[in-house]
Protein backbone atom coordinates (compact mmCIF):
# COMPACT_ATOMS: atom_id res chain seq x y z
CA UNK A 1 0.00 0.00 0.00
CA UNK A 2 2.74 2.73 0.87
CA UNK A 3 4.38 2.42 -2.77
CA UNK A 4 0.43 2.12 -4.79
CA UNK A 5 -0.12 5.45 -6.94
CA UNK A 6 -2.90 6.20 -4.17
CA UNK A 7 -0.56 6.13 -1.26
CA UNK A 8 0.27 9.93 -1.85
CA UNK A 9 -3.73 10.64 -1.29
CA UNK A 10 -4.42 8.78 1.81
CA UNK A 11 -4.35 11.08 5.25
CA UNK A 12 -3.64 9.85 8.40
CA UNK A 13 -7.06 8.83 9.21
CA UNK A 14 -6.72 6.34 5.93
CA UNK A 15 -3.54 4.69 7.51
CA UNK A 16 -5.01 4.57 10.96
CA UNK A 17 -7.73 2.56 9.05
CA UNK A 18 -5.74 0.28 6.96
CA UNK A 19 -3.70 -0.90 9.71
CA UNK A 20 -7.46 -1.77 11.87
CA UNK A 21 -8.65 -3.50 8.63
CA UNK A 22 -5.26 -5.61 8.01
CA UNK A 23 -5.40 -6.65 11.81
CA UNK A 24 -8.84 -7.49 11.15
CA UNK A 25 -8.21 -9.70 8.26
CA UNK A 26 -5.21 -10.94 10.51
CA UNK A 27 -7.73 -11.95 13.17
CA UNK A 28 -9.95 -13.63 10.62
CA UNK A 29 -7.55 -15.57 9.19
CA UNK A 30 -6.03 -16.88 12.06
CA UNK A 31 -9.22 -17.87 13.64
CA UNK A 32 -9.19 -20.83 11.43
CA UNK A 33 -11.91 -21.26 9.39
CA UNK A 34 -13.46 -18.08 8.84
CA UNK A 35 -16.71 -17.58 7.95
CA UNK A 36 -18.33 -16.22 4.80
CA UNK A 37 -19.51 -13.12 6.49
CA UNK A 38 -16.53 -12.36 8.21
CA UNK A 39 -14.26 -12.89 5.07
CA UNK A 40 -16.64 -10.53 3.46
CA UNK A 41 -16.27 -8.03 5.75
CA UNK A 42 -12.61 -8.34 5.32
CA UNK A 43 -12.83 -8.00 1.31
CA UNK A 44 -15.37 -5.00 1.80
CA UNK A 45 -12.65 -3.30 4.18
CA UNK A 46 -10.17 -3.14 1.97
CA UNK A 47 -12.06 -2.52 -0.88
CA UNK A 48 -12.95 0.56 0.71
CA UNK A 49 -9.62 1.32 1.43
CA UNK A 50 -8.75 0.84 -2.39
CA UNK A 51 -11.62 3.36 -3.51
CA UNK A 52 -11.00 5.90 -0.48
CA UNK A 53 -9.40 8.55 -2.64
CA UNK A 54 -11.49 8.02 -5.27
CA UNK A 55 -14.60 8.57 -2.74
CA UNK A 56 -12.57 11.88 -1.88
CA UNK A 57 -12.51 13.02 -4.66
CA UNK A 58 -16.85 12.30 -5.64
CA UNK A 59 -17.29 14.31 -2.00
CA UNK A 60 -15.34 17.35 -3.26
CA UNK A 61 -12.42 17.08 -0.44
CA UNK A 62 -9.19 18.32 -1.44
CA UNK A 63 -6.92 15.70 -1.93
CA UNK A 64 -2.91 17.38 -1.79
CA UNK A 65 -0.61 16.23 -4.95
CA UNK A 66 3.10 16.07 -4.45
CA UNK A 67 5.20 18.01 -5.59
CA UNK A 68 7.83 18.15 -8.68
CA UNK A 69 7.95 15.54 -11.66
CA UNK A 70 7.96 11.82 -10.53
CA UNK A 71 10.39 10.05 -12.60
CA UNK A 72 8.61 6.93 -12.61
CA UNK A 73 5.88 8.40 -14.50
CA UNK A 74 8.43 9.58 -16.70
CA UNK A 75 9.95 6.53 -17.35
CA UNK A 76 6.66 4.71 -17.86
CA UNK A 77 5.24 7.28 -20.71
CA UNK A 78 8.52 7.04 -22.49
CA UNK A 79 7.88 2.97 -22.39
CA UNK A 80 4.84 3.13 -23.57
CA UNK A 81 5.71 5.65 -26.18
CA UNK A 82 8.80 3.44 -27.41
CA UNK A 83 6.38 -0.05 -27.78
CA UNK A 84 3.77 2.84 -29.69
CA UNK A 85 6.49 3.52 -31.99
CA UNK A 86 7.83 -0.13 -31.79
CA UNK A 87 4.70 -1.22 -33.46
CA UNK A 88 4.15 1.27 -36.15
CA UNK A 89 6.77 0.12 -37.62
CA UNK A 90 5.89 -3.12 -38.05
Amino acid sequence: MQHSCEAAFYSETDWERLRLELWFANHTMASGRPSGQAWEAVQHGLNEMLLSPAIKRRAGIELRRPQGVDADVVAADEMVGKYKRSLRSV
